[in-house]
C-alpha cells in the first residue's frame, strides 16, 4: 500500500485518504495522549516547585505515587514514538517523491523550516518545552542517511543511543578532575531561582510571560536539550523509524505479526526492568548533579526508554489486526491525523488553565489533579478531531502548513456529493 502520512508531528503532503496508513494515524493519536501526560507537570509548574512545596498539597501521598507511575511508564516514551514515525513518514515521502519525480530534498527542508518557525512560535508564545524545533534540526540531519543501507540505519541506531551516556561520562570526568573549589551551599533562606520563576507565570502579564519563555528556551530548555543528549535520542528513533518503513511492517501488519510480537516480548522484557531503575533515578538528583550513581540514569534511558516504546508501538499494532479492535483504536485515528493542531491545542489550552491571563492555576494543583485534567483535555480533542475532520481534509494548522510549503492556499473543506 503506498502511503504518505503525517510524519511524528505531521509532516507530509496531501494524501488520499484511500492511501493512508491508518495505524500509523491511531499511533499517532495514541502518542499525542503520552505527550500530554508527560508534559502536564511543566505544563501546571508543578515540576518547579521544591520537594517541601509538593508535599505541602493535601494530595501529596497519591501525587508521589502517580509521579512514580508517569516515570516508569510515559516520560521519553512517547516522544520516542513520535520520532519513530517521523523517521517512517521520512521514508515514505521519499519513496512517493522518487514516484513522482519531485525534488524531496529541497521539499523536505523547506517544510522542516516551516516547522521550525512554528516550534519557536509555539515554545515563546506558549511553551518553553517545545519539541517541533527538535524535530526540526535533527530531521535535517536525517536526509545524511537516505540513500545508507539497512545495516548501517540499525548500527547508527544504536550508535546514537549509546552517544548520551558517553557524553555524560565526559561530562562527569570533567567534573571530577576539575581543580575549581565547590561552590558554597546555598543559604536555605535566600528565595530559589524557581520560586521567583513561579511568581511571576502567577502575577505576571502576557508580556511578562513571553520573556520569561525566550529566556527559558535560552538558558535552560537548550542546554538541558544538549546535556541530555536529546538530539541523539531522536535520531536513534529517526532511523528505527526509517528502516522499518523500508521493511513495509506497517503497511502489513498481518504479514509481519510473528515480528511484532517478538517487538512487543523483548520490549517488556528490556523495557520494563530499566523502566523501573529510571523511574528510581527519576526520583533523585544524581543524574543533573552530576553523581558517580547519575551514570545509571542514561544507561537505563538509552535502551529501556525506546524498548518500551516500541512494546507500545508493537501491541497496539497486534491488537489492530483485529477488525473487533479496530474499531476502538480508530478513536485515536483523527487526532493522529490532525498531530500538529492538536500538539499545539494542548499548549494552549494548559496556557488558559496555568498562566495568569487564564484561569491562574500555575504550581497550584497536583499530579492527581493534573492527570484529571489531561485526560479531559484529551477527550476533548478527540470529539473535536472527529467533528472538524468530518467537515474538513486536514487539520487548521496542517492546512496552513501545506499552503506555506506550496505557496499556495490548499483545498481545505470536504466536497460532498
Amino acid at each position: 500500500m503506498k502511503s504518505e502520512p503525517l510524519t511524528g508531528i505531521a509532516i507530509a503532503q496531501p494524501t488520499p485518504l484511500s492511501e493512508r496508513i491508518e495505524i500509523l494515524d491511531v499511533l499517532r493519536g495514541f502518542a499525542l495522549f503520552g505527550v500530554l501526560l508527560a508534559n502536564m507537570s511543566t505544563h501546571s509548574g508543578y515540576f518547579f516547585l521544591s520537594e517541601s512545596q509538593q508535599d505541602a498539597f493535601s494530595t501529596a501521598p497519591t501525587d508521589h505515587i502517580i509521579m512514580w507511575i508517569l516515570h516508569f511508564l510515559v516520560d521519553g516514551k512517547f516522544y520516542s514514538l513520535f520520532s519513530l514515525l517521523f523517521g517512517i513518514g521520512f521514508a515514505l515521502q521519499m519513496k512517493r517523491s522518487s514516484v513522482t519525480q519531485t525534488n524531496f530534498s529541497g521539499r523536505f527542508r523547506r517544510r522542516l523550516f516551516i516547522l521550525f518557525i512554528i516550534g519557536l512560535l509555539h515554545a515563546v508564545f506558549f511553551y518553553v518545552g517545545d519539541i517541533l524545533t527538535v524535530y526540526a534540526i535533527t530531521g535535517m540531519f536525517l536526509l545524511l542517511f537516505r540513500n545508507a543501507s539497512d545495516k548501517t540505519l540499525l548500527r547508527n541506531a544504536v550508535i546514537f543511543m549509546v552517544l548520551p551516556i558517553i557524553q555524560y561520562a565526559v561530562f562527569w570526568g570533567m567534573v571530577l578532575t576539575s581543580n575549581e573549589a565547590p561552590p558554597p551551599p546555598a543559604d536555605p533562606n535566600a528565595p530559589r531561582f524557581f520560586d521567583q520563576l513561579i511568581l511571576q507565570y502567577q502575577t505576571g502579564s502576557f508580556a511578562d510571560i513571553i520573556k520569561n519563555n525566550i529566556g527559558g528556551l535560552i538558558f535552560g530548555r537548550y542546554p538541558e536539550l544538549i546535556f541530555s543528549g536529546r538530539f541523539f535520542r531522536v535520531m536513534a528513533m529517526f532511523l528505527l523509524g526509517f528502516y522499518a518503513a523500508r521493511k513495509m511492517i506497517f503497511a502489513n501488519l498481518q504479514d509481519n505479526r510473528l515480528l511484532l510480537r517478538k517487538i512487543m516480548i523483548w520490549g517488556a522484557v528490556i523495557g520494563i526492568p530499566l523502566n523501573i531503575v529510571l523511574a528510581m533515578m527519576m526520583e533523585t538528583n544524581a543524574y543533573s548533579n552530576l553523581e558517580p550513581l547519575g551514570i545509571i540514569h542514561p544507561l537505563v534511558y538509552a535502551f529501556g526508554v525506546p524498548a518500551l516504546s516500541l512494546f507500545y508501538t508493537a501491541a497496539i499494532c497486534l491488537l489492530y489486526i483485529s477488525s473487533s479492535n479496530q474499531k476502538l483504536l480508530n478513536i485515536f485515528s483523527p487526532v493522529g491525523k490532525m498531530a500538529l493542531t492538536n500538539y499545539l491545542m494542548q499548549s494552549v489550552i494548559c496556557c488558559f488553565i496555568f498562566m495568569n491571563y487564564g484561569l491562574g492555576l500555575f504550581a497550584t494543583v497536583g499530579p492527581i489533579y493534573l492527570m484529571l485534567i489531561g485526560i479531559a483535555i484529551f477527550i476533548f480533542q478527540v470529539i473535536f478531531s472527529h467533528w472538524w475532520l468530518s467537515r474538513f481534509r486536514f487539520g487548521p494548522m496542517e492546512w496552513l502548513w501545506r499552503s506555506a510549503t506550496y505557496w499556495k492556499w490548499q483545498p481545505i473543506k470536504k466536497q460532498f456529493v
